[in-house]
């Protein structure tokens, strides 16, 4: 019975432990992307575009402090539809800490109405549907996975409400390899692809 006690113990601990290192690193995160919308003059941005092929785009926005890389957003599209996906980087002291994914997908809902004389009639509403997962690397080889998700018309989404909804424990989406190697991969097109002008942007995976 000690031996039970003892490991539930030592489980209950590491959780609070690992669950304390989310929070502080998810809280630094969220006061650098405060300060980015504030356009703190601190915080210094450059961007960068790709062009894979027609239904492979996108562009990296970096964010500097004290010449130190913070954040990278990666916004593209994959496909010939119009959904749109989102990566944030999150790195400290040039390590990678944190990996935000945000998933964009619209489509049509369709609604059926009988009025009081039998008439029946159908009709058609945008609907967005965002899914956020964050991923908090504990190493190396170890992450641990948060999320949230909300549908809404689109023209009664509301962000600051999206933004209010609490993070729960989810389950990881990606491996932690696949995302070191896009980590990697992003890193690479930071040196390497040109930042915007009027040159055709080159494809973040044959620029090497």
């Amino acid at each position: 019975m000690k031996v039970f006690v003892s490991a539930f113990l030592l489980f209950f601990l590491n959780f609070m432990c690992a669950q304390e290192s989310f929070d502080k690193i998810n809280d630094s995160y969220e006061t650098f992307l405060e300060r980015i919308t504030a356009k703190d003059t601190l915080i210094k941005n450059r961007t960068k575009y790709y062009k894979c092929a027609e239904d492979l785009s996108g562009r990296i926005e970096l964010y500097y402090l004290d010449d130190e890389l913070r954040l990278m957003t990666h916004i593209y599209k994959q496909g010939f539809g119009n959904d749109t996906f989102l990566e944030n980087y999150f790195i400290e002291e040039d390590v990678l800490r944190l990996k935000t994914s945000i998933s964009e997908i619209m489509y049509m809902n369709t609604l059926y109405k009988e009025s009081s004389q039998g008439v029946s009639s159908t009709s058609a509403e945008k609907v967005v549907e965002v899914t956020e997962q964050r991923m908090y690397f504990e190493n190396n080889e170890k992450s641990k996975c948060f999320e949230r998700k909300h549908s809404e018309k689109l023209a009664d989404w509301d962000q600051q409400y999206f933004n209010t909804l609490t993070l729960k424990k989810g389950i990881c989406i990606e491996g932690v390899e696949d995302i070191r190697y896009k980590y990697r991969l992003l890193r690479k097109a930071e040196k390497k692809l040109d930042n915007y002008s009027n040159r055709k942007p080159r494809c973040i995976f044959h620029i090497w």
